[in-house]
Order: structure tokens, then C-alpha cells, then sequence
């Protein structure tokens, strides 16, 4: 997502300077038109003030890392966006240690896959409200119409994205359901890719999610190629810990995530929709069958 979003931020006349922990990305976004820093801290010397640094990583270590050595090389004044999956609990952390130093600090949630960020993603963006005024034009040009909205105090950006992600979980999950009963019931060999097509138009279920199942059955009606293992990136686990830690009932999510667990000890249809699913919107990989 990170190259697709320097290629959307270019696209929209922005000067990018992209770095990269690896270098063939790096190198097809310089091939592009932006200007190459070989490490953060060329990074930011080639950055005028007020600089942007928008930090597009896997979440967890990477992310904190980077943001940490950041932390040493930006001045006063200076925004950083943690644009990754990030815990909230995390951004908040982070936002701590950027403050001390004078340094501003949003968490902006990306929906929309590699897709969604080269063509228009949906923003959710928590922290400091001077550096959302700052960036605002930023996050809209990058985002679909009325698809970025600033959410308030540091944290509440990964927040919103972090349940949004856990309503992705269920309704995955009965989409999967859904489309396994279509194919163990008693009429063999329906079309699945054109059911899926079919409910696109006018029915109460269609989404960008049945769009996506469809567009993976019409490659493989069968999924045949993908084994029904799903894997699970966190934000559905936080969500279920955060619903505990506020007493929320949280069945069917709950419930989705320990199908997912589940898959990976058995061999059901609807687990190889999931992980189709999870690899067309997102790009996640998948498990192939020998």
C-alpha cells in the first residue's frame, strides 16, 4: 500500500521522496518520479520544513522502530503519520515520545487494499488537530469523495480502523457461510461467480466484499487452488479484547475470528473463501494447496 499511495500522492502533484527497507519497490517508485532516499535519515535531511512523513509498515515492530529513530531526526513542528494497522494503544505511545520533542503525530487507518490506495482509500485519522489542518488536503486528495474524516484525539484514527477491520472479520464470515451452503446444498454446480455478479444488482446484500468473492470464483469456481487456511492480522483480536475490556457483546466477531482459527485444522469451503477474500482486497497471501 505504501508504494500505491506514493504513485496516488504523485498522481495528485505532491513532491514524494520515498524510502524503502526494500530496495525493487523503492526503485519502481523512483522509476516513477520520486526522489530516492536510501535511509530515514537521508529521508528526512532531503525533506523542507514543515516535513510530512507518512510511515506506510507493517505494524508492531517496523513501525515502532522507524517512528523511533524519526523521533531522533525530525524537528519541532514536524508530522508524522502512522498510516499502518497500528494499535492504538501503540499510537498513543508513540504520540508520547514525539511530543516531548515538539514533533506532531497522527494515526490514520487506510481502507481499501493496494487498490484503494493507488485509486482512492478511506481515511480515519486521530491526533493533534493543527497537523490534521496541515495535512487535511493531503488525506482527501488520496481518499475517495467524503472517504477521509478526521476522528479526534491520538488514537481514535487506528481505533475506528480497528473495528472497522473486526466488522470485516463477520461479514467475511457469513459471506463464506453463504456461499458454502450454495455449493454443499442439493443443486450441484451453480454458478458462483454469477450469483455473486447477480447480487451486485439491486439485492441488500451486495458489497464490495461480495464483489471481491465473485471476482476470486471466476478465476476458480472451486477455490481449488487455495487451501482453506485463514490466516488473522490482530486488529480482529484487539477489537474482541476491547469489547471484553468495555463489556460489549461482540458474538458474531468473536465468532468469525475463531472460525478462522479453526480452518486451520480443517478443510471447509468457506475457509477457502475467506482466504481468497483476504487476498483480493488486501493482497494477503495465501496458502496453496500441494
Amino acid at each position: 500500500m505504501g508504494k500505491n499511495i506514493a504513485y496516488n500522492l504523485m498522481r495528485n502533484d505532491y513532491a514524494v521522496i520515498a524510502s524503502n527497507r526494500s530496495p525493487a519497490p523503492l526503485n519502481e517508485v523512483v522509476s516513477k518520479g520520486a526522489a530516492k532516499a536510501d535511509s530515514i535519515e537521508e529521508l528526512v535531511k532531503k525533506l523542507k520544513a514543515q516535513r510530512i512523513v507518512w510511515v506506510m509498515l507493517t505494524a508492531g515492530e517496523p513501525t515502532i522502530n522507524a517512528i523511533t529513530e524519526l523521533s531522533t531526526l525530525l524537528e519541532p513542528g514536524d508530522i508524522v503519520i502512522d498510516g499502518s494497522n497500528s494499535n492504538y494503544h501503540e499510537s498513543i505511545m508513540l504520540y508520547n515520545m514525539l511530543k516531548e520533542k515538539g514533533i506532531m503525530m497522527l494515526d490514520a487507518g487506510c481502507s481499501g487494499g493496494p487498490s484503494g490506495a493507488l485509486n482512492g482509500m478511506c481515511t480515519m485519522i486521530g491526533g493533534e488537530k493543527n497537523a490534521f489542518e496541515v495535512t487535511k488536503n493531503i488525506f482527501k486528495d488520496v481518499s475517495v469523495p467524503n472517504g477521509s474524516l478526521y476522528t479526534g484525539e491520538i488514537g481514535s484514527g487506528h481505533f475506528v480502523k480497528m473495528v472497522h477491520n473486526a466488522i470485516e472479520y463477520g461479514m467475511m464470515q457469513a459471506i463464506a457461510e453463504g456461499l458454502e451452503l450454495l455449493k454443499e446444498g442439493p443443486y450441484k454446480e451453480l454458478p458462483m461467480f454469477e450469483i455473486c455478479d447477480l447480487w451486485q444488482n439491486g439485492s441488500v446484500v451486495r458489497s464490495y466484499l461480495v464483489e471481491l468473492a465473485g471476482r476470486a470464483l471466476k478465476a476458480d469456481n472451486s477455490l481449488s487452488k487455495i487451501a482453506p487456511y485463514v490466516e488473522d492480522t490482530g486488529e480482529g483480536r484487539w477489537a474482541i479484547q476491547e469489547a471484553i475490556e468495555y463489556n460489549v457483546p461482540f458474538n458474531v466477531i468473536t465468532s468469525s475470528l475463531y472460525e478462522r482459527f479453526h480452518s486451520r485444522s480443517q478443510n471447509h469451503y468457506s475457509a477457502r473463501v475467506l482466504a481468497a477474500l483476504r487476498h483480493e482486497f488486501g493482497g494477503h497471501a495465501v496458502k496453496t494447496e500441494q
